[in-house]
């Protein structure tokens, strides 16, 4: 019997309600067929995916009790069970999901009620049932065996109900049983055991010291036995019928964080710890182990490491003079140095280098004697060649330049200038044929053997090469600070794609360790990758790489690895391999190390539409007026986050590449196009780079008018309509020809019709030019005969010297007379050249009284000049219709007729009306017209235009039948030689 032990972790990460758990009571802890941990709570049960808790209460499973204590069943067989406070409901964790089920279809796994015919049936250890120190007490494995413990004795029993043994025992405690590897074991107080099996007791005792304490955690469900003793945990096993223990927690005080349920997770090399009052405790089994100098033993010592060289087979020498095993460090011969550069030559003297000093302490003298060469420039990189040559180069300060030298150990040790450089060399390596490769700001070079010229490789002048790793097949790999990391072979180089987070871009160093696998650090932490892979990628046989990553939560002080060192790194021949970092050195041995990769299941949890959650099926239906779906993917695992990557593709009407989960593994679209879709959701599950897919279909149906028929019905119509277009068209272009021929023959008739208009209309032109011409001509004559008068009136005047005041009073009279006659006649000439150019005339209603009335008031002064009387008898409300501006004119020139040839005598206005029409009459006593006179104006008044403008005719009575023609009126004259005339103007009713 012995005790094996892990390296250790400091502390225990816990998880409360804080983090997403419903409560912070733990009662049990088991795993289940697909890898995802469950955990019962007093508000439920809990499922842990390594990243999210999924709750699991009588919100969700229709259960009445949120409060369970325990978890039982075969998770390998998928099928765990467990019921809440007072066994109210029985739960099924089946198929990733916590279920109620109907406790009479499941009376073979129905528990028998703690305390029920004073039989306790085992949860596991410790339990609240356990009350009395000894009952009968009933354990049912996983397997389906069982134990049935009472009286003394102890039964056994198949998993069909078939004794297998019985032995009588002898005990104090039922708690004290607890099952390891389907062996019933006893524990004594002292640390004593009993072995129980077909065979008999076997007696046998606990590998370490009792201390007072010593605590059993059975875990039941998942097969699981451990002993916390001296705050130290142990898992216990049975190796060769004896009892073995594994520790596994160092110096933890367990009790006092009051822990009830224990769970190794051997696969993620992870203890999970359930506390009832602080929740979820994580402890992790560290396979890294960082050496960092102690302060009280080495003061003087800094825990920042750069250039690491091997020793022995079992050390390593930093280029500051630490020594150091895989646990510790050995000794300190503190070297003077700038801590880049060492080199061990084959004599096993140590060679480094301090800014321009270059330093070789021998080995002869247990490295006391050193030797010191000074020169001028910077020395930034030194190795030891296999033939003993000693290569180092020196650069200048702050200038891209430098020199190769090489050093040979003779009688007369001498340094060889090979090479000047225009750039800074940071590293050097040698392949097996012994040619040397110089890592360098400007790329990769080879030094060609014999005859010390530099090659540069072709397609690395813009990479800032930091280290060179030549493998067993002489690969040359190289890294750089801001490029990741390079490959090459066979004359060509093959950059590789970085991490999801870029970490790889500055890449420091490449380690190979005996599996084939490359470890590589960074400023963010070290990465573990296939060599065999990334070969496959280099030769277009792969498209993705997987890499697995490593923080400080595995065991490092500091994600921050050092590089810029040669070498950058230190491997045993027993495998461990030496990293520096910025928080001392990291050592570890890749054979110990299993790395939790993503290769469980992958499963959509959840689906989410219009936030409503709908079941998971393997083919989903939503409605074709959906918002938004949202699925939730998840897969058990516990390692770093940064290892779990999903990638979803959609197939379909909508198609979308492949693009990244959330970090909230959860994916979601929104409005899809009807039709039929596929779901693929992927992840690189291992180092083998091979995907792992899951798809789901998504069916989106469409609405009437999507369908095929509805298209093909539109389709139809379509044509039809087409033909149906067709034909109106065709009769409407024969309807529009018809109605084109009418058209064109109608305006052919208008056409016809407005020349004839023109025509009449020049003729008219013509006529009342004719008219203009006659009228112009009357006017002229007129107008002469008064201004005739008038001129001889003042001549006479003029020239008469005596005359009489009556004389002169009747000159004046006459020139009164006189001008008076000419300025109505201009007036009346006025008015009718106004209306006369403004035809169009607008009409109105007006007053004719009023009128009548206006225009005695013009002529009173003339009228009572010649002793006449005129008289306006029109009713006040006679109304006339027409343009008023054109009848005030005819009514002036009728009046102005009348008193002209009236002296003495009288003028009487006066309207008559009949059905038809309106008549206005000016009546006077004047001279009259003779009925030639007469005759002419009747003459005129039927046919204006073809009148001729008689000498003795007057202008008035011209303007008067003019407007009258243009106001659709009529005139008519009854007149006496010396009796008067009556002048009668009508107009027809409106």
């Amino acid at each position: 019997m012995g005790v094996e032990a892990f390296s250790q972790q400091k502390e225990i990460t816990w998880s409360t309600d804080s983090e997403s758990l419903p409560q912070n009571s733990i009662k049990s802890i088991a795993p289940d067929k697909y890898g995802f941990i469950w955990m019962a709570t007093e508000n439920g049960l809990v499922r842990f995916d390594g990243k999210d808790f999924k709750i699991f209460d009588s919100q969700n499973t229709g259960i009445r009790n949120n409060r369970i204590r325990y978890i039982r069943g075969n998770y390998k067989k998928d099928s765990l069970y467990t019921t809440n406070e007072n066994s109210e409901d029985l739960i099924f964790l089946h198929q990733r999901k916590a279920a109620k089920v109907n406790a009479k279809r499941h009376k073979n796994v129905w528990p028998l009620e703690p305390g029920k015919n004073n039989l306790f049936t085992s949860e596991g250890t410790p339990s609240y049932f356990f009350g009395k120190w000894k009952r009968p007490y009933k354990i049912e494995l996983p397997s389906g065996e069982s134990y049935a413990i009472q009286n003394d004795s102890i039964y056994s029993y198949s998993a069909k109900h078939k004794l297998n043994f019985a032995v009588s025992f002898i005990y104090e405690a039922n708690r004290n049983f607890f099952v390891v590897d389907d062996h019933l074991v006893y524990l004594e107080k002292d640390g004593r055991c009993s072995i129980i099996d077909r065979s008999g007791i076997q007696n046998t005792s606990l590998p370490f010291k009792v201390m007072p304490d010593l605590d059993i955690f059975w875990n039941l469900a998942a097969e699981q036995a451990f002993i916390y003793n001296d705050k130290n945990l142990y898992q216990l096993t049975m190796t060769n019928g004896n009892i073995a223990a594994k520790l596994l927690i160092k110096n933890q005080n367990l009790k006092t964080a009051n822990v009830w349920s224990i769970y190794l997770d051997k696969k993620n090399s992870t203890v999970y710890l359930g506390s009832i009052k602080k929740g979820l405790g994580v402890y992790k089994l560290q396979y890294f182990h960082t050496i960092n100098p102690d302060q009280s033993q080495h003061p003087e010592t800094y825990e920042i490491f750069y250039a690491l060289h091997p020793f022995t087979d079992n050390s390593i020498v930093s280029a500051s003079g630490i020594f150091m095993d895989n646990r510790k460090i050995t000794s300190n011969l503190e070297f003077y140095t700038d801590k880049y550069a060492i080199a061990v030559d084959k004599n096993g003297d140590i060679w480094n280098s301090y800014f321009s000093l270059l330093h070789r302490y021998k080995k002869s003298d247990n490295f006391k004697t050193c030797q010191e060469w000074d020169f001028t420039d910077d020395i930034s990189s030194i190795y030891a060649a296999r033939n003993g040559t000693i290569f180092f180069n020196l650069s200048k300060r702050r200038e891209n330049k430098g020199s190769l030298y090489c050093f040979k150990e003779s009688r007369n040790p001498e340094f060889e200038k090979i090479a000047d450089t225009d750039f800074k060399i940071n590293y050097i390596s040698e392949d097996l044929a012994g040619t040397i490769w110089l890592g360098t700001k400007k790329g990769l070079y080879m030094l060609s053997a014999g005859t010390n010229r530099l090659k540069p490789i072709p397609g690395t002048e813009n990479i800032k090469i930091r280290s060179i790793y030549i493998d067993r097949e002489q690969h040359i790999w190289f890294t750089s600070y801001e490029k990741g990391f390079f490959l090459y072979d066979h004359q060509q180089v093959c950059t590789f794609p970085k991490d999801k987070n870029n970490f790889l871009t500055s890449a420091h160093c490449i380690v190979e360790d005996s599996k084939g696998f490359f470890w590589i650090t960074t400023n963010k932490g070290l990465f573990q990758v296939k060599k065999q892979r990334l070969l496959d990628f280099a030769a277009n046989k792969l498209k993705a790489l997987y890499y697995h990553y490593y923080d400080k939560s595995f065991g490092f002080l500091s994600n921050e690895f050092n590089g810029g060192c040669q070498p950058c790194a230190a491997q045993l021949p027993n495998g461990n391999i030496y990293l520096p970092s910025l928080m001392g050195v990291v050592v570890f041995n890749p054979d110990d190390i299993s790395p939790v990769v993503p290769d469980d299941g992958m499963y959509i949890d959840d689906i989410i539409v219009d936030e409503k959650k709908i079941p998971v099926e393997k083919s989903l239906k939503l409605s074709k007026d959906f918002e938004r779906v949202t699925f939730f993917i998840t897969s058990p695992y516990f390692g770093n986050p940064a290892n779990l990557n999903f990638e979803a593709k959609l197939d379909g009407p909508d198609a979308q590449d492949w693009t990244d989960v959330s970090k909230d593994h959860s994916i979601s679209f929104t409005k899809l196009h009807p039709g039929k879709y596929t779901l693929t959701i992927r992840k690189l599950s291992g180092f083998d780079s091979n995907y792992t897919y899951i798809t789901t279909n998504i069916e989106i149906p469409e609405a009437f008018w999507q369908t095929i028929w509805f298209k093909l019905l539109i389709l139809l119509a379509a044509a039809v309509g087409i033909y149906l277009i067709y034909t109106f068209r065709m009769q409407y272009i024969r309807k529009r020809n018809i109605l084109l021929e009418k058209t064109i023959n109608e305006q052919t008739h208008d056409l016809k019709n407005t020349i004839s208009t023109l025509r009449t209309t020049k003729e008219n032109l013509s006529r009342q030019i004719e008219s203009n011409t006659k009228i112009m001509s009357y006017i002229t004559h007129d107008i002469k005969a008064p201004l005739k008068f008038m001129s001889m009136a003042s001549q006479i005047m003029y020239e008469s010297e005596n005359e009489s005041p009556e004389e002169v009073k009747e000159n004046l009279k006459a020139i009164f007379s006189s001008s008076t006659q000419m300025y109505n006649f201009i007036d009346n000439l006025l008015e009718y050249s106004k209306a006369y150019v403004n035809n169009g005339f607008e009409t109105e209603e007006f007053s004719l009284y009023k009128v009548a009335q206006d225009k005695i008031a013009l002529f009173q002064g003339i009228a009572n000049s010649q002793k006449t009387t005129i008289r306006n008898i029109i009713p006040r409300d006679a109304a006339l219709k027409t343009n008023r501006q054109l009848f005030s004119i005819i009514i002036h020139n009728i009046l102005d007729n009348a008193i002209k040839y009236t002296g003495n005598g009288t003028i009487i206005i006066t309207y008559k009306m009949t059905d038809d029409r309106i008549e206005i009459i000016v009546k006077d006593t004047g001279i009259g017209m003779n009925v030639k006179t007469i005759q002419y104006y009747a003459a005129l008044m039927d046919n204006y235009q073809s009148g001729v403008l008689h000498k003795k005719s007057k202008l008035g009575l011209h303007i008067v039948i003019e407007l009258l023609l243009v106001l659709n009126g009529k005139l008519s004259l009854e007149s006496f030689e010396n009796k008067g005339t009556t002048v009668r103007i009508s107009f027809p009713k409106n």
